[in-house]
């Protein structure tokens, strides 16, 4: 991103978009609103764009498992929803942040850790 850019984009679009974690928002439909450059990297069905609902790049298994976080989040909960993904042989955390306008589901952020290391082991 060019130093003009960052005067015209709002701040916490610059800190999204330079994070090296994946961070998805989505409507309370699932369409996508915003996905940071590490989350259109990673593998999927569909490219993560503006517009596709998430439910296209997940298999039917893990859609169900969205399904039931969106109803959980519709019924009011308010707290993240954290799980473990598994994909090949790799695991990553996924927590799943709920978003209300005037009290009512409007969607949800994700973000997703990688739970194995593979840089130097450092003491501080």
């Amino acid at each position: 991103m060019a130093q003009s850019d960052l005067k015209e984009t709002p701040l916490y679009k610059n800190i999204l978009d330079h994070m090296k974690i994946p961070v998805t928002c989505v409507d309370a439909e699932g369409k996508i609103l915003y996905a940071n450059p590490a989350a259109k990297r990673r593998p999927s069905r569909t490219p993560r764009d503006i517009g596709v609902n998430i439910r296209d790049c997940h298999k039917d298994k893990s859609n169900e498992k969205i399904a039931a976080i969106f109803r959980d989040f519709k019924n009011g909960r308010s707290e993240p929803h954290h799980y473990v993904a598994t994909a090949g042989d790799r695991k990553e955390l996924v927590t799943m942040i709920p978003m209300f306008e005037r009290g009512v589901f409007s969607g949800c952020m994700s973000h997703i850790h990688a739970l194995t290391f593979d840089g130097p082991e450092r003491s501080f």
